[in-house]
């Protein structure tokens, strides 16, 4: 046993040397181990930080990367602090006659816990199949499954279930626009939309469909009103991991639109027109179910608008082209 011990421990040394710590997005501390060498301690921490990264698809600093950190440090999280990691995992090992039971704690940067969990295993046949329990555990923050209760020879246990899909986003979002013209007063916007995201929990895919209104103008002026119906696509990526993050995205809004001004001899026009916008934004509930989010948003007309014109009473002509600038904030909850 103590030979298959050795040679389990060189292949996963092996096999995890040319993964660097540098970038790494959690940090796994060398094994505590009683009972066991610290080959062996080794190749349980090895095999856990491989199996923490499969399960995650995050960057994973392996006991090799922290043990001499740790070293210099003394506390886990000094450890962790250095490599500049977001979480680290601490582990320990028990070894009780032909079973080890593996214990795992996982801390957030400052040092709080975030989740614990046990497993066990029937020694050195089970153990790759035990830190693979442990790791989808710990990831997930779920208790760990149950190992089989009866183990024939040359059985290994099914891999875990996967987590569930990151939810779709499906709800609503409201604004307010102000667009801007050279040479050009227009009212101000109210929208109103559907807005879907979906997408996996690092970004989203961004689909949706409303209408606009202007706000109200004094009569016989020459602000010029417009408003219509919508629709939307794009995108965005998260910049952080946590539950409040921060996105930017960008799209192209295609609109049927009504341009209108009060004043006597400009007459009313519509058509098709389109904007494409970048936009900053953050989603506070990121991991609740009702996610709420507010963004800032800049949009430019790529298809210009016109204004009909009678100069007085005579053939009504259009106006020369103007292609806006908008800026909006925008609010919005989906489910």
């Amino acid at each position: 046993m103590n030979f298959r011990w050795t040679l389990l421990a060189t292949l996963a040394l092996a096999s995890f040397s040319t993964s660097p710590a540098a970038g790494a997005t959690v940090a796994v501390m060398p094994v505590q181990g009683v009972n066991l060498t610290e080959g062996q301690c080794d190749a349980i921490g090895v095999l856990f930080a491989n199996a923490f990264a499969r399960e995650t698809n995050v960057a994973v600093a392996s006991p090799l990367d922290t043990k001499p950190l740790l070293a210099e440090a003394k506390t886990s999280l000094a450890a962790a602090a250095r490599l500049g990691v977001f979480e680290y995992i601490e582990l320990q090992a028990v070894q009780l006659g032909n079973q080890t039971t593996l214990g795992a704690i996982r801390f957030s940067r400052e040092g709080k816990e975030v989740f614990r969990s046990e497993v066990s295993a029937n020694g050195l046949d089970d153990m790759q199949g035990a830190t693979a329990r442990l790791a989808h555990s710990l990831a997930w923050a779920q208790p760990a499954p149950r190992r089989p209760e009866a183990m024939v020879p040359d059985y290994l246990p099914p891999a875990p279930p996967g987590p569930k899909p990151y939810p779709a986003a499906l709800g609503l979002k409201s604004g307010m626009i102000f667009p801007l013209a050279r040479g050009r007063s227009i009212a101000s916007l109210m929208s109103l939309q559907f807005d879907a995201r979906i997408g996996p929990r690092t970004s989203f895919a961004e689909v949706g469909a409303g209408f606009a209104i202007p706000s109200t103008s004094a009569p016989g002026s020459n602000t010029i009103e417009m408003g219509g119906v919508f629709a939307e696509f794009g995108g965005g990526v998260y910049l952080s991991e946590g539950s409040v993050a921060p996105y930017v995205g960008a799209g192209v809004s295609p609109r049927i639109w009504i341009v209108t001004t009060p004043a006597p001899g400009i007459g009313e026009t519509t058509g098709a027109t389109c904007t494409i916008h970048g936009q900053a934004g953050v989603t506070f509930t990121r991991d609740s179910r009702a996610r709420i989010y507010g963004e800032l948003r800049v949009s430019q007309y790529v298809i210009g608008l016109t204004n009909d014109v009678s100069p007085l009473g005579g053939t009504t002509v259009p106006s020369g082209t103007y292609y806006p600038t908008e800026f909006s904030l925008h609010v919005g909850i989906g489910w």
